[in-house]
């Protein structure tokens, strides 16, 4: 394996905090995910995706982030992916 294909292996991603689409969903008053994910400007499929644990792009969290007036910090969390993406765990985590 060269170190290219390592890397890719170990790259960190940024995910929305796990439960914060729900919340600030639920806050809004907002009722359906079709228009939540109009509010921050992306399709339902990838409200879900992110919803599931998907990495989040600049320009989605950005849309939250004015939408809601968080900081983009507030949004996204750090983890690293090791090979398979659905091993992900935090970086820096509490142990």
């Amino acid at each position: 394996m060269n170190a290219t294909n390592v890397q890719q292996m170990n790259q960190p991603v940024a995910v929305i905090r796990p439960g914060l689409l729900d919340r600030l969903k639920g806050n809004s008053g907002i009722r359906n995910d079709e228009a939540f994910a109009r509010l921050i400007g992306v399709s339902r499929a990838t409200l879900q995706r992110f919803k599931n644990g998907d990495e989040v792009s600049m320009r989605a969290a950005v849309g939250i982030s004015l939408a809601f007036g968080l900081g983009i910090g507030e949004i996204v969390e750090v983890r690293q992916v090791e090979g398979d993406p659905s091993s992900r765990s935090d970086v820096g985590a509490a142990s």
